[in-house]
């Protein structure tokens, strides 16, 4: 069974993910790395075509990237990719996707939005991708009761990450 982290970008989903697939021993596939990868640079790729052709793109991505693994791996999936008000059906289709090939692991460092709103945002701002706080609060807001109904398992917290690892591993044995 795959591993699907999802979240908001920040989450920690990359980190853990690379961390977990070890403790597995399973591949890890970063989705936006991949999309950079063979596709175009995201910054560049949403400047030129927009989130539309983006969110297409990616989901087909998504779909290749299942089809050519051949055995359990821990994937970190684009933070809109379940949560976006942009385009439903892609949205749906990515969660039809995510439940038949595997369980999704929800990151979220804090369930009380604003405390969530602060991390996150704070996280975002340090990737040095020239984000604006005011554009990413209003869409993580957006987002974030969204992502809570998400996950079959839903995971809460600012731990270091081998930590949050070994919590997801501690949950997967109960899936």
């Amino acid at each position: 069974m795959h591993v699907l982290l999802i979240g908001p970008g920040g989450a920690g989903k990359s980190t853990v993910g690379a961390l977990l697939a070890q403790r597995l021993d399973y591949p890890f596939i970063d989705l936006d790395t991949v999309f950079c990868e063979r596709i175009a640079n995201i910054r560049d790729y949403l400047q030129t075509y927009r989130y539309e052709a983006y969110l297409e793109q990616n989901s087909a991505l998504f779909a290749t990237l299942l089809n050519e693994q051949r055995r359990d791996a821990v994937f970190a999936l684009s933070s809109g990719f379940l949560a976006t008000d942009i385009r439903p059906d892609i949205v749906q289709r990515n969660r039809r996707r995510v439940q038949e090939f595997g369980v999704s692991i929800m990151l979220m460092p804090h369930q009380n939005v604003d405390d969530a709103c602060r991390c996150i945002v704070e996280r975002q701002l340090m990737r040095g991708f020239g984000l604006e706080r005011h554009q990413e609060e209003r869409k993580f807001r957006q987002r974030f009761t969204e992502y809570q109904a998400l996950g079959d398992v839903q995971i809460y917290s600012v731990s270091p990450p081998n930590d949050i690892a070994g919590q997801i591993e501690r949950a997967l044995a109960f899936q």
